[in-house]
């Protein structure tokens, strides 16, 4: 087990009532009645590593088993899920076992199962529902017992809205539905994070390095963070046990500092274009075009919020009303 794993698991445990130890008891429960669920969150956020954690304290000694759904299609896909029989197609020179037979009596997960094509979700939903497999140039169905879990750092109703998901599919992976916070919603996490994965590497820090990374956004979450602590000892090149910047860590604090905290230019916030404020706070603006070029940055961000934020450069509390008052989904059904 690697330290970053080790300090989440450690940080859930000592502190089970934290928003993290909560989302572990949820996926604990489910993971022993052996309910569908369904884990989301930003990426980075240490999805995989709590379905790891989870899985091996219910299921120990037993086998967990990730499918990457990330460019499965046709046939690839149930010869991944179930495998294949020897000369069921070119290429299959001999008779394989799939990944839901390996994971039988243990647990399944399913990686970015957004990713799934329209028609995989068919074959998985059909799975799901009675958990048989057929290999590929069977006849001869498999009954399994396993957990089955599933990850996502997409919106899946903006998915189904736009025909990428099957909402029977949603409904079937969804029994239980846990939300993970990205790292900036988590300041006694990244405190704690920081704190103990220095002390594993030998190097103390200063009060102003933990500001920064209180005040930063950490856009890559846990990963970006663990990555960014790790190059302190390549950038270190003298050799100094004592971190004063995240500068060190080759991390711009500017470029994803809070929003909030970053003061404003010339008297005045950064809007876009045609987007004014007026003196009591409330936005100014032209309907339609306002509109247009939120549609725009929606399609342009494939409906990924987070992404068109960042195009639209305004927070997401701010473009989560905007949706709501022009009622922009409803106008892309």
């Amino acid at each position: 087990m690697n330290l970053q794993n080790e300090l989440i698991e450690r940080y859930a445990e000592q502190f089970p009532n934290s928003r993290i130890g909560k989302c572990i008891k949820i996926i604990e429960r489910a993971a022993k009645m052996k309910t569908n669920l369904l884990i989301q969150g930003e990426t980075g956020t240490g999805k995989t590593t709590l379905i790891n954690f989870v899985g091996k304290k219910i299921f120990p000694a037993k086998p967990l088993v990730t499918v990457s759904c990330f460019n499965l299609s046709g046939e690839l896909f149930q010869s991944v899920l179930c495998g294949h029989l020897k000369g069921a197609f070119t290429g299959a020179v001999e008779t394989t076992e799939g990944k839901a037979q390996t994971a039988n009596n243990g647990v399944l997960f399913f990686d970015d199962v957004d990713t799934l094509t329209m028609d995989n979700q068919s074959k998985l939903l059909y799975f799901l529902d009675y958990h048989v497999c057929e290999k590929v140039g069977s006849t001869m169905p498999e009954l399994l017992n396993l957990w089955t879990a599933f990850s996502t750092n997409s919106n899946i109703e903006e998915k189904i809205m736009t025909g990428f998901m099957r909402e029977d599919f949603y409904y079937r992976i969804s029994t239980i539905k846990v939300n993970i916070p990205p790292l900036r919603e988590r300041p006694n996490f990244i405190r704690y994070f920081i704190e103990n994965y220095l002390e594993g590497l030998k190097i103390s820090h200063c009060k102003k390095f933990m500001e920064e990374c209180l005040s930063y956004e950490w856009p890559g979450n846990i990963r970006e963070m663990t990555s960014a602590l790790d190059r302190i000892q390549i950038l270190n090149y003298d050799g100094c046990k004592k971190v004063q910047s995240l500068k060190e860590c080759g991390i711009d604090t500017l470029k994803h500092k809070r929003k909030e905290e970053i003061p404003p230019q010339n008297g005045s916030e950064n809007y876009p274009s045609g987007l004014k404020q007026n003196g009591g706070g409330e936005d100014i603006f032209d309907i339609t075009s306002e509109k247009s070029r939120i549609i725009s940055a929606l399609k342009k961000a494939k409906y990924k919020r987070n992404k068109a934020c960042k195009i639209l450069d305004i927070s997401y509390s701010t473009l989560w009303r905007k949706l709501k008052r022009y009622e922009i989904y409803e106008s892309l059904r």
